[in-house]
């Protein structure tokens, strides 16, 4: 593809890593599909009848999403190469470059090339084609100081009407500024109406003036613990203190764990604090 100018023009993706080799960068973006592929063998193999989850303590395997910026680059890449391998290793999957050398693989991927510069050259297209590939489950990157995200949301209006909403909630999945209530012309803006259409009734909202975190399922909800904490390590909520304060990873990697393992369900810190709607209803 590097040989069609259209292909550069048109092809643009945040996954790609410019610095990574293309053939490894090509192994990368079969990872999510070759984990999933590792944990149905796993269950095809196993005898057990409990759910392969352990959610005694929800620290545990937490490490496994932690973001690139916690971490060196070239040794979370040398990670990620290597559980790469391992799972190649494990379904016998061919070197890259064997593939390659398969003349009916180059052929059909000519064959592609050709085929998206006969669609896409005559249009023209002023816009951009976006490739979103599978990728490992990630929250939404936030800030590392919690007074850029207050800043960028304690004033933002809604779409619909324009009326700054008394309790911004930001919705950590896909990035939407929400409300526990809101007005009647503006109900898909309401926390549980979003997590309907958003997450399938799951909802993980940042509480902009109380910098908690409120978890959704459908009708039921509770709070979690901060994830901005000051230079001491503790919280302050509702900012009474006004200190600066600064992202855990450790606490987003946490509740990143919590989402990512269907657990709202099954932890016990959760469920003892769940209640039905009492929060913000209308």
């Amino acid at each position: 593809m590097s040989g069609y100018d259209i292909a550069r023009d048109y092809f643009v993706s945040k996954y790609i890593d410019p610095s990574c080799h293309p053939k490894d960068m090509v192994r990368r973006l079969t990872y999510p599909y070759l984990r999933r592929c590792a944990l149905l063998w796993e269950l095809l193999r196993s005898s057990a009848t409990s759910p392969l989850y352990d959610g005694s303590n929800i620290w545990e395997g937490s490490h496994l999403y932690l973001s690139n910026s916690t971490q060196d680059d070239s040794s979370s890449l040398a990670m990620e190469l290597a559980g790469l391998r391992e799972l190649e290793d494990l379904f016998q999957i061919q070197s890259l470059d064997l593939i390659l050398q398969d003349e009916s693989v180059h052929m059909l991927a000519l064959k592609w090339s050709q085929h998206f510069c006969e669609e896409y050259n005559p249009r023209k297209y002023r816009g951009t084609l976006f490739s979103t590939p599978a990728v490992p489950f990630r929250l939404m990157q936030l800030p590392d100081v919690y007074q850029v995200l207050l800043e960028r949301y304690i004033k933002m209006q809604c779409p619909d009407c324009g009326s700054v909403p008394d309790e911004p909630a930001l919705c950590l999945l896909c990035g939407k500024l929400c409300s526990p209530s809101w007005k009647p012309c503006c109900r898909t803006g309401k926390c549980q109406n979003h997590a309907l259409q958003c997450g399938a009734g799951i909802g993980i909202f940042l509480l902009v003036r109380k910098t908690t975190i409120l978890l959704q399922r459908s009708a039921r909800l509770t709070f979690w613990p901060s994830l901005y904490l000051d230079a001491f390590g503790e919280e302050d909520n509702e900012m009474h203190r006004g200190k600066p304060l600064y992202l855990s990873q450790e606490r987003y990697t946490s509740l990143t764990y919590l989402v990512a393992s269907h657990s709202l369900d099954r932890t016990s810190e959760v469920l003892r604090q769940t209640t039905i709607g009492f929060y913000g209803s209308d």
